[in-house]
């Protein structure tokens, strides 16, 4: 199965994104940074279907003519058989305030979720794809609060069996957050590449992380992985995902 996965900040690139998921014609697509009032485009546009979870609102000045509004990761396929979604930290509650109240107290701000898949292929085997955002800290550092939602992720993760999990880690490769989820999944981006920030799209210049991941357990297998540029302002990964024993149910 084809994946995409990729970080779109939100409604930046939208034409180049979906100009870009048009030509490539992945089975699977798993975003980050979606805006909730985009998840029926992309539906429409993919003409696939999707699963969508808010964790949070847009609370970046930066992004002054969307502050306010929802945002959340999503995955769309033509064969989804089975889909849900877990807050591995804060409370799904706190994404039901308004905004307004939402702001006034820093601990409704820190939420986060996973979305999940079961994707059939065309032969009818299933798979299992997760996808999510971790916290971002100030120079890509390990810091407390990143490593305990990183190892609530972990915790929940425990019970979903066989899975590709693919998202915006915020964890560069090598720092402590990623050698925890290293620890207990495969990485499957190339070490050719140094980072998956876009050099050309994204607002600070120069950043060599790679903080975009591709994760498996033990019966998935990853060829073709790679990074595409000038799609948004973090690198997109195009990868092949097939399973190791196809003879064998796990879920």
């Amino acid at each position: 199965m084809k994946l995409i996965s990729l970080n779109i900040e939100l409604d930046r690139h939208l034409d180049t994104v979906f100009s870009f998921l048009e030509k490539e014609k992945p089975d699977v697509i798993c975003l980050q940074e979606v805006l909730e009032e985009d998840f029926p485009k992309f539906e429409q546009l993919t003409k696939l279907k999707g699963i969508f979870q808010p964790w949070g609102y847009v609370k970046n000045q930066h992004y002054k003519n969307i502050y306010g509004k929802k945002q959340g990761v999503a995955i769309f396929s033509k064969n989804i058989i089975e889909s849900g979604h877990v807050f591995y930290f804060g409370n799904e509650k706190n994404i039901l305030k308004s905004f307004d109240e939402y702001m006034s107290e820093k601990n409704f701000q820190k939420n986060y979720a996973f979305v999940w898949a079961n994707i059939k292929d065309d032969n009818g085997e299933s798979y299992r794809f997760i996808t999510t955002h971790l916290p971002a800290t100030e120079k890509g550092e390990s810091s407390p609060f990143q490593l305990t939602v990183a190892d609530s992720l972990l915790d929940k993760l425990d019970s979903f069996g066989e899975f590709v999990l693919c998202g915006d880690m915020n964890a560069p490769r090598g720092n402590e957050t990623f050698n925890r989820l290293n620890k207990k999944y495969k990485d499957n981006i190339p070490l050719e590449y140094k980072t998956s920030i876009d050099q050309n799209l994204h607002r600070v210049k120069g950043i060599q992380f790679m903080v975009d991941c591709l994760f498996t357990t033990p019966i998935y297998q990853v060829s073709n992985a790679k990074l595409m540029d000038k799609i948004s302002d973090h690198m997109a990964i195009v990868a092949e995902i097939n399973k190791i024993y196809l003879h064998k149910k796990y879920f």
